[in-house]
């Protein structure tokens, strides 16, 4: 066979040394198999915002330290920063599936070579065909209620504390508790329920989404928070005239700045996924996950830094951030998105954004391999050797391609011993079982509410700023204006709870009928 080798021992015995087969394009009809894993979606979540959270304060030195001329803070900043970007990536990086096929084949051979030594014998002749395809696992989550579950139980441990050390008999056991438990109280809980309205949503938006693809969104936005944390830290502060009282000035941080950047920073997160998005429901899930992503940075300040203030304080922060702030974050951003996915339908204006940005890139790579880097990896310096249409002819491809969907996902009893026949692309979500998603025909839009769907970006953007005004300044009101008008510590906090409950309640509501009503778009995306 060709590239076999023949060796010959002293005893003048003859051996062939079979050579693996080399790496052959992937069938088209090729479909793989794979393990349900629910929980692992969380841990990479877990791993990713780490070393994220930590980038963000190391980058802040960087920044401070260019703008105040001190190269001590620059190298120090960029020393902490290299090797949490370096895990960032590792931990994203492209996964391929190495995929060997052994087809029955009287042409064939029962031993195969296999490159990292050894052989596969197979009982009858067969071919040997070796791949490397891109690992496009389908997002698989734990069951919602199980995560509300255990969110539920978070909150029981935390107020089973805060009743133990108001109790003086019980004051020592709880101190003990809460150091023992205060790190996975604060791992879990800002965490969760995240994880917890990622999978409520899910079922509710009803479109297949790859795992790879659902992580660079959430990515995204824990990406968006380092501008916007920025912003508010050096920026915003430096706007506000000094001759505003300290009060003002809280509530002109929160109700206005805050708001305004942070809105701007996720949108234009979510814009990033422009030609990868398909439609207004599409855009909804991005933006949606964008805004969830965007709270899990935010929810690790928050919690890390209500440890402080005991059990109490980092209860109720895990429960109003947990089932509050985390929705209005998501909920704000996916209206963004909604936006951004109805432009998506203009096929000319996204093939004019597409072209646009793939234009940089290629100006990127004709740059870097002008100053003598091999970025496009061909051996060469030539620049980009692929092709280079115009903005017309992007134009006009697109307009002449058909929209098409993803190929099918299937979900299938481990014990049957083979795969059912090709099917449709799936579209709704139900869940079966105890662990993932099979997908059936769409509820009835009579049985849900009329769906709200901006279409313009920028009334998009001024409800989420609004939204995100009105939670921001009428949090701080409420606890600054009955403490001016002399409630009292008891009162005032009676009437910041109250009002904390109705924000929650009422975002709540708003999210239950946007994630219920965005089903009834019509459009498959």
């Amino acid at each position: 066979m060709e590239g076999e080798r023949i060796l010959i021992d002293a005893l003048n015995r003859r051996f062939r040394v079979m050579v693996p087969a080399m790496l052959s394009e992937p069938p088209a009809n090729l479909r793989i198999a794979r393990t349900s894993r629910p929980w692992r979606i969380y841990f990479s979540m877990l791993g990713t915002v780490l070393p994220a959270f930590f980038l963000m304060y190391a980058s802040l030195f960087i920044i401070i330290g260019v703008v105040d001329l001190e190269p001590i803070l620059v190298l120090s900043g960029g020393m902490c920063s290299l090797p949490l970007v370096v895990l960032i990536f590792r931990l994203h990086r492209p996964r391929l599936v190495h995929v060997r096929l052994a087809t029955a084949n009287e042409q064939g051979s029962n031993v195969h070579a296999l490159p990292e030594g050894g052989s596969l014998r197979t009982p009858v002749k067969t071919t040997f065909t070796r791949f490397l395809v891109r690992d496009d696992s389908v997002l698989d989550m734990p069951p919602s209620k199980q995560l509300w579950v255990i969110f539920a139980i978070i909150v029981s441990i935390g107020t089973i504390l805060t009743v133990l050390l108001f109790q003086n008999t019980t004051e020592l056991a709880g101190n003990a508790l809460f150091v023992l438990l205060a790190i996975p109280l604060w791992l879990a809980g800002f965490s969760l329920p995240v994880l917890a309205w990622w999978g409520t949503s899910t079922p509710f938006i009803g479109l297949p989404t790859r795992r790879r693809e659902a992580e660079s969104w959430l990515i995204a936005g824990m990406a968006s928070a380092f501008p916007a944390f920025v912003f508010n830290s050096l920026v915003a502060p430096e706007l506000i005239p000094s001759s505003f009282p300290l009060w003002a000035t809280e509530l002109t941080l929160l109700a206005l700045g805050a708001p305004l950047c942070e809105e701007l920073f996720k949108g234009g997160a979510v814009a990033l996924f422009l030609p990868s998005i398909k439609g207004p429901r599409h855009g909804f899930q991005v933006g949606f996950t964008v805004g969830l992503g965007f709270a899990l940075i935010e929810n690790f300040q928050y919690i890390g830094s209500s440890l402080l203030g005991g059990p109490l304080a980092a209860t109720l922060t895990i429960l109003v951030r947990g089932i509050g702030s985390i929705p209005g974050h998501a909920v704000w951003t996916a209206m963004t998105g909604t936006a951004i996915g109805w432009m998506a339908t203009d096929k000319a204006f996204k093939a004019r954004m597409t072209w646009r940005a793939k234009s940089l890139a290629i100006s990127a790579i004709d740059l870097a391999e002008g100053l003598g880097l091999d970025t496009d990896g061909d051996g060469d310096l030539s620049g980009f050797d692929g092709e280079r249409p115009t903005l017309e002819e992007a134009v006009e491809d697109a307009m002449a391609e058909q929209t098409g969907q993803d190929g099918a996902w299937l979900l299938m009893d481990p014990s049957q011993s083979s795969l059912p026949g090709p099917g449709g692309p799936a579209s709704y979500p139900v869940e079966i079982g105890d662990y993932g998603v099979s997908y059936s025909d769409p509820p009835d839009s009579s049985d849900l509410p009329i769906s709200f769907s901006p279409k313009s970006l920028g009334s998009a953007l001024g409800l989420a700023m609004v939204g995100h005004s009105l939670w921001n300044g009428t949090s701080y009101l409420s606890g600054f204006v009955p403490s001016k008008m002399g409630f009292g510590e008891v009162g005032t906090s009676l009437v910041v709870l109250g009002w904390t409950i109705f924000l929650i309640a009422t975002i709540l509501v708003v999210a239950r009928r946007l994630l219920r009503g965005i089903r009834t778009l019509d459009t498959p995306f």
